[in-house]
């Protein structure tokens, strides 16, 4: 089973067990790690944008991030699955 650490501001802040394929935005929210995701998880406000540190996760392109995000680790958690452990941090956007 996959584990997910989340950071923010450079510090873990939870840990939560998923189930691989496992939605990363619900794996945070079931984490207690506050996502805001006004289109409740459409991938269409970018509002759940977290940077992969580690690991590694299945992501949907998205039309609200460029090459530079991409090739930086940014996702959006909506759109990404998990595929094993991986570390990620939040963003205050």
């Amino acid at each position: 089973m996959p584990t997910i650490v989340f950071l923010q501001e450079n510090e873990p802040v939870a840990r939560v067990d998923v189930r691989a394929g496992e939605n990363l935005l619900a794996a945070a929210r079931r984490a207690g790690v506050a996502l805001d995701a006004p289109c409740d998880g459409r991938g269409s406000c970018g509002r759940c944008r977290v940077r992969i540190v580690a690991g590694k996760v299945e992501a949907s392109k998205s039309f609200l991030l460029d090459g530079a995000d991409e090739t930086a680790g940014w996702r959006l958690a909506c759109l990404c699955r998990v595929a094993g452990d991986a570390t990620v941090e939040t963003s205050y956007l």
